[in-house]
């Protein structure tokens, strides 16, 4: 599972000025595609598949107005890219999915539980923290910039919680990425101290009056803010909850990849002044470890 929205905005920042012949931007064409083919090639037996976020507003923004408000508005010339990036990765003959007002973590989440569910191993292709929770025996995480996996295991030592628990530490400390709240002066370090003494969200809240007892600094006013936010704690916990149950109407086992389009293809590496592609192509190398 390839979280296509967070290969396409790493693509356009590395590649910012990329444009073809035309003139026409292309740079986040290009490392998506890159990005993509790394992983067909080291992943080549496996069934691979695309998500994207829709364009649309999703049920975060009903309940949160604010939810990603902090985030730029998409430049043009990476709007002007996706149409065409699409249109390459069916090509490709990689499963694209995007629904419309659903987002990609919700979309990767349903079926990776449900692919867990028929004794598959998933393997999610994406550096978003909030992914974490999504993490099992069956369910890891690679994170393609340091090319390092991150099963239960991983996450126990860097956090020193369980996967589900992620979700209750985006509750507490918040995400600046996608605007969510969080309880204000809370960070990961307070976060993190309250997850592992009392555990989720909901006991912190039961056992809310003995915080203040706590052999640690300051912990009289941590108990000040957790009383005092509430409201936001559990607004926060619903928003960084990745959904497991979407309605999709997809059959994983129609999500296979196929064989690409050579012609069509080569159509658009030729646009796109892509000509080690083409050639290889051509030579039909470019899905092979071959030169």
């Amino acid at each position: 599972m390839v979280d296509g929205t967070s290969y396409l905005y790493r693509a356009y920042y590395t590649f910012p000025y990329w444009i073809n012949k035309y003139g026409e931007p292309s740079g986040a064409i290009y490392g998506v595609i890159n990005m993509l083919r790394k992983i067909i090639l080291k992943y080549q037996d496996n069934q691979i598949i695309v998500v994207f976020d829709s364009p649309n507003k999703t049920f975060r923004h009903a309940i949160f107005k604010k939810y990603k408000k902090n985030r730029p508005a998409m430049p043009e010339d990476l709007k002007k890219q996706i149409p065409f990036l699409y249109k390459i990765i069916k090509l490709i003959g990689i499963p694209l999915i995007l629904v419309p007002s659903v987002e990609a973590d919700d979309i990767i989440g349903t079926l990776s539980y449900r692919a867990e569910k028929i004794g598959l191993t998933i393997l999610i292709s994406s550096n978003d923290k909030d992914m974490l929770q999504l993490v099992t025996e069956k369910i890891n995480i690679i994170n393609t910039t340091y090319d390092v996996i991150i099963g239960p295991k991983e996450i126990k030592k860097k956090y020193g919680i369980t996967p589900k628990l992620m979700i209750d530490l985006l509750a507490l400390m918040g995400d600046v990425v996608d605007n969510i709240p969080g309880i204000p002066g809370i960070g990961e370090k307070t976060a993190l101290m309250l997850i592992k003494h009392f555990g989720c969200l909901e006991k912190i809240y039961e056992e809310i009056e003995n915080i203040k007892i706590l052999p640690i600094h300051g912990a009289k006013n941590i108990s000040i803010k957790i009383k005092k936010n509430k409201e936001i704690a559990f607004l926060s916990k619903k928003l960084s909850t990745i959904k497991l149950d979407i309605p999709l109407d997809v059959d994983l086992e129609n999500l296979k990849t196929s064989k690409l389009k050579k012609q069509k293809l080569l159509h658009f590496f030729n646009h796109y002044n892509f000509k080690k592609w083409k050639k290889q192509v051509e030579n039909d190398s470019w899905l092979t470890t071959k030169k």
